[in-house]
């Protein structure tokens, strides 16, 4: 229960930082309310600015969840700590990129970005990867506390 705590949590960080990034860059909300807009409501996604938001953080926390639960089955050295949790989190995070672009935003919403709004794309689940590993990987060895770090050394 703990460690789902904790992937939820992480979700919702990475969250956080990719809407962070992501939202100054391309001035415009995730594509989930195009969603909304499309299977569930029967108006135009600007109408649906909330529920797009909302679906963005259930998915983001979600998925962040997943990974959460999944990256202790990786196996990992009991020193795993940050830096495996970075590669990992970047490759789900791209990996989660290629299908929201290939499947949710392409084959379900017929949105085609250009190529600066698809690189932009990629480049904020990159960093939600990079923030959800670094989250979970931080937290993957419950008896380390902060005050054991050595940094610097």
């Amino acid at each position: 229960m703990r460690s789902l705590l904790r992937a939820i949590q992480g979700g919702a960080f990475a969250t956080v930082v990719m809407t962070a990034f992501r939202l100054p860059i391309l001035r415009s909300l995730p594509p989930s309310a195009n969603f909304w807009a499309k299977y569930v409501g029967d108006g135009h996604p600007e109408e649906y600015t909330g529920m797009g938001i909302f679906l963005h953080f259930l998915y983001g926390i979600s998925f962040g969840a997943l990974f959460g639960l999944l990256y202790p089955r990786l196996r990992l050295p009991r020193s795993a700590t940050e830096t495996e949790g970075v590669v990992w989190g970047t490759v789900f995070g791209l990996a989660l990129s290629v299908f929201g672009e290939r499947v949710m935003m392409n084959r379900l919403l017929d949105i085609d970005l250009d190529a600066d709004a698809e690189t932009v794309f990629h480049a904020s689940h990159a960093v939600y990867g990079i923030a959800l590993g670094t989250w979970v990987g931080s937290r993957a060895d419950s008896t380390s506390s902060y005050g054991e770090y050595e940094h610097g050394r």
